[in-house]
């Protein structure tokens, strides 16, 4: 139709899934709260940290303590949710998408207690 061939489609769509491969591969892995894990030290993480699309956060937590959920930012601001996506294995990881991703913990008042954090992906 436009006089490209076959296998320069081929080509084409071969190298993109090249470069779709490796910027997965070079995804990196960072625990919440650093050494710590997730909870009450949350203060001040993820200050100072870049963080890319991509990038997976790992949550470690005794699943009797702590839970996360990823919220609106109005959620994690008050600390009061109507839902969101619960993760409860005590080793959560989840990849970052664009943006600001908020994560707070529902167990009691945890969340008021600093159990949360927000996370931003270029």
């Amino acid at each position: 139709m436009f006089g490209v061939s076959k296998a320069t489609i081929i080509v084409i769509v071969m190298m993109l899934c090249i470069l779709l491969q490796f910027n997965i591969s070079n995804a990196a892995t960072y625990p919440a709260g650093d050494g710590k894990g997730w909870g009450f030290n949350m203060n001040g993480w993820p200050n100072g940290k870049t963080f890319n699309v991509g990038d997976v956060i790992e949550f470690k937590y005794k699943v009797d303590e702590h839970n996360v959920v990823k919220v609106s930012q109005e959620e994690y601001d008050s600390c009061k949710t109507s839902g969101g996506q619960v993760y409860n294995s005590g080793d959560d990881k989840i990849p970052l998408e664009k943006g600001t991703s908020y994560f707070i913990c529902t167990i009691g008042p945890h969340c008021s207690e600093g159990v949360k954090a927000a996370i931003t992906a270029n």
